[in-house]
């Protein structure tokens, strides 16, 4: 009953606030994984290569991000780091319009998500042995809804990361290298 007066999740931070009783602009929130989350990330989020180097594994990484809609994608040999985003609309065009028109007359229409943008954080280094290249994987997502609020919080889908690593896998298998894949 009183669950607009209720504190948010402890997890939850608000990293922009666009007023309460006047509101002013938009607002922001970041979720943080909870203890079991984070476990669940730490168990999907990495993969090892044997025998391909560094650099080819980072030309293959970009390659599948790129594939997959990703862009634009920024490849940091240097750190071994590699990102790319990939933003998505929720809801036609005609949709977002007629929406905005009908809040502009009034207030009771809630808001609803309508954009939605991924980001890919990778590292790739060098294995301790020296025998295996390891890909660390992260997959962030921001959902905006019509009021410009924005909710940022880390994908935890076991099949993003098993589709990804399973498609860097395919471009640095040796048959990839005949069809043009990274070398």
């Amino acid at each position: 009953m009183l669950g607009a007066c209720a504190s948010p999740p402890k997890n939850e931070r608000e990293t922009g606030n666009g007023g309460t009783l006047v509101r002013y602009s938009s607002s922001q929130v970041a979720v943080d994984l909870t203890d079991a989350e984070q476990q669940s990330l730490r168990a999907m989020r990495d993969h090892a290569y044997a025998n391909v180097t560094r650099d080819r594994t980072m030309d293959a990484v970009a390659k599948v991000l790129g594939d997959l809609g990703f862009a634009p994608v920024s490849v940091d040999r240097d750190s071994g780091l590699v990102e790319a985003e990939h933003n998505a609309t929720l809801v036609p065009k005609w949709r977002q319009l007629l929406r905005g028109a009908l809040k502009s007359y009034t207030s009771i229409f809630p808001a609803k998500a309508d954009h939605e943008r991924v980001a890919a954080i990778v590292t790739v280094r060098a294995g301790d042995d020296g025998g295996a290249t390891i890909v660390r994987t992260r997959f962030d997502g921001t959902v905006w809804d019509s009021n410009g609020d924005s909710r940022t919080k880390t994908l935890l889908q076991p099949e993003l990361y098993d589709d990804f690593f399973s498609k860097v896998s395919k471009a640095l298998s040796p048959a990839a290298d005949k069809d043009g894949a990274p070398k």
